[in-house]
């Protein structure tokens, strides 16, 4: 069986020339004719297929939305100023609704925390709303609102018809209909009477009070709802039924453009409105305190704001004073400032000087009135090192037959008296523990140093003489390895020592012998002997020193440096000699 199908060459019956040989000529009246009713037949067929379309799968709302976004876009973009100038009536008309509906509930929400500010019952409430965490604006709110919304009415706009209602009490239901069509009359009347030109709407109703009750009117596109409510209206209550009406027309919208004086659609409305049947009821307040109270209190307050303000005015100068002043010498002030109520200083002070409390009232400050942290340290200052020596001397314990006096003289100081050569000992070492002693000028040169006995027969002296010679001469201070420091076993055995060549001086002068005092520094064969030479040099100079502040004169002792000695017992080299030359003065 073989497929007839024409060939290529054969199909010249297109339509062009099968409309060519049926109509021939004429074929321009046909087009008139098409194209004068081909608007009518694209119109009916294009609404039914894209209303076919959008009922079975919703394709055409999303091709068409995007399209006419972007074409919005673009037109917004071309014609700014003309869209501007046409919504800045409607724009103006809605601020201005939206701002005088701010500033009612402001003045209410303000008036009542002003009538209940100053009261003994406000002091409570500011208390509890502390303790619950909460505003005191929004405690006092939940304290004095008193309330029921007994009803709410649902009316459409443009036919005053009402087309849902719901009450706490059904026996007032039966009154809906009558007072949505009042209502609707009285609005249009309102808005007609006292409108000019196109702010007919800024004139529409919405507030009717009467003895018993306020009628709420909250107006929307096509619906009106109105809520009848007793007692004091909190602010809260006019948020809650715009946002009701919002929520119905966007709940409602079909129904409400295609409204016809069917009410069926709008039968599941109470599910909305029940939340706007809302009540609140306080137990009867007492009477409210007299005027005169709050007068009062207000003084109270006033007065005590100015007498807190004094206080602070007051702390402030007295914290000026104290920071204008001048310490003294040994006294430093290192910060001053105010808290809790009283001046705070903080001060560094010698234990040698005056006191604070002293200084303060010597410059008309009350002590008591600042609270004085004070921290102790030790000053350098020359004033205050030569106090510190005054009081050393003057406290200084001596014997029946020592005298000791200090003469102070800006920053030269002279010590003068006679003592026992351990006394003039010690109270060197005293002296030299005194921090910044080296900024005073000591003259020591009136002091006389006396020995502890007295030796009168030349025989006698000189064999003293020679035994403290062979005493000295036996003395000898060990070290530790590689150590040239005085410790404090060697500088209280230094300290005896000193005061036994402090005698020898004595004896010396009356006998005329000429004394020298080798001090012989040695050390150990082990390490080098170069570092071996350097130490025994230190450790002879360290024992020099040491004497000479025990009150040795310098010019009898003579440092020398032995270096290594190669000795069986190495710790008897580690050490420093003392050998007493004397001599008869010629």
């Amino acid at each position: 069986m073989t497929s007839k199908v024409p060939s290529p060459e054969r199909t010249d019956h297109s339509l062009d020339s099968v409309r060519a040989l049926l109509i021939g000529r004429d074929d321009k009246y046909i087009d008139e004719k098409l194209s004068h009713n081909a608007k009518q037949y694209v119109t009916d067929v294009v609404s039914e297929a894209l209303l076919t379309r959008e009922n079975k799968d919703g394709s055409v709302n999303k091709v068409l939305v995007p399209l006419v976004e972007k074409s919005l876009h673009r037109s917004i973009e071309a014609n700014s100023e003309k869209i501007v100038g046409s919504l800045y009536p409607l724009v103006g008309t809605l601020v201005r609704k939206a701002f005088a509906s701010f500033v009612i509930e402001f003045v209410e929400r303000t008036n009542t925390l002003i009538e209940n500010s100053l009261s003994p019952r406000s002091i409570s409430w500011r208390f509890k709303a502390w303790q619950s965490g909460v505003r005191y604006s929004e405690f006092v709110a939940s304290q004095i609102y008193q309330y029921q919304v007994q009803q709410l009415l649902v009316i459409h706009r443009e036919t005053g018809t009402l087309l849902r209602g719901l009450s706490s009490d059904p026996e007032k239901e039966k009154d809906a209909d009558l007072i949505s069509s009042m209502l609707v009359a009285i609005n249009d009347f309102v808005a007609d009477a006292f409108s000019q030109g196109s702010d007919a709407t800024e004139n529409e109703i919405g507030e009717i009070k009467t003895g018993d009750f306020t009628l709420l009117i909250k107006i929307g596109p096509q619906a009106i709802l109105v809520a009848a409510v007793t007692g004091v209206i909190p602010p809260s209550i006019r948020q809650k039924l715009q946002l009701t009406l919002e929520e119905f027309h966007k709940f409602y919208q079909q129904p409400l453009s295609q409204y016809n004086g069917d009410n069926a659609p709008f039968e599941g409305a109470e599910t909305i409105l029940s939340d706007c049947l809302v009540s609140e009821r306080k137990e009867e307040q007492k009477k409210k305190p007299k005027r005169l109270l709050g007068g009062v209190l207000l003084i109270v307050l006033v007065g005590a704001l100015v007498a807190l303000s004094a206080m602070r005015l007051s702390l402030s100068i007295l914290k000026s004073d104290i920071e204008s002043l001048t310490p003294p010498d040994g006294i430093l002030v290192a910060d001053t400032f105010i808290t809790n109520g009283k001046v705070h200083t903080k001060i560094l002070r010698d234990p040698a000087v005056e006191s604070v409390s002293e200084w303060l009232s010597a410059n008309d400050i009350n002590a008591k009135d600042v609270n004085i942290i004070e921290e102790p340290f030790a000053s350098l200052k020359a004033s205050v090192v030569a106090k510190k020596l005054s009081q050393l001397v003057r406290q200084y314990p001596l014997s029946s037959k020592e005298t000791l006096s200090l003469i102070l003289d800006n920053e030269s100081v002279g010590i003068s008296g006679s003592v026992f050569s351990s006394t003039a000992a010690h109270l060197s070492q005293q002296m030299d523990a005194i921090p910044g002693i080296d900024n005073l000028s000591i003259d020591i040169d009136a002091l006389e140093v006396i020995p502890v006995i007295e030796i009168d027969d030349s025989t006698l002296q000189r064999a003293a003489l020679a035994r403290l010679v062979d005493k000295i001469s036996s003395q000898s201070v060990p070290f530790a390895t590689n150590q040239e420091n005085i410790s404090a076993v060697q500088l209280a055995k230094l300290e005896a020592l000193a005061s036994d060549i402090v005698q020898l001086e004595v004896l010396a002068a009356k006998t005329k012998t000429f004394i020298s005092i080798v001090v012989l520094g040695a050390s150990d064969n082990s390490g080098s002997s170069a570092r071996n030479k350097v130490l025994s040099r230190k450790r002879a100079d360290n024992v020099v020193n040491t004497l000479i502040s025990f009150g040795v004169a310098s010019d009898t002792l003579i440092a020398v440096s032995l270096g290594e000695l190669p000795l069986k017992k190495p710790s008897m080299g580690r050490s420093v000699m003392i050998n007493v030359l004397t001599s008869d003065i010629q």
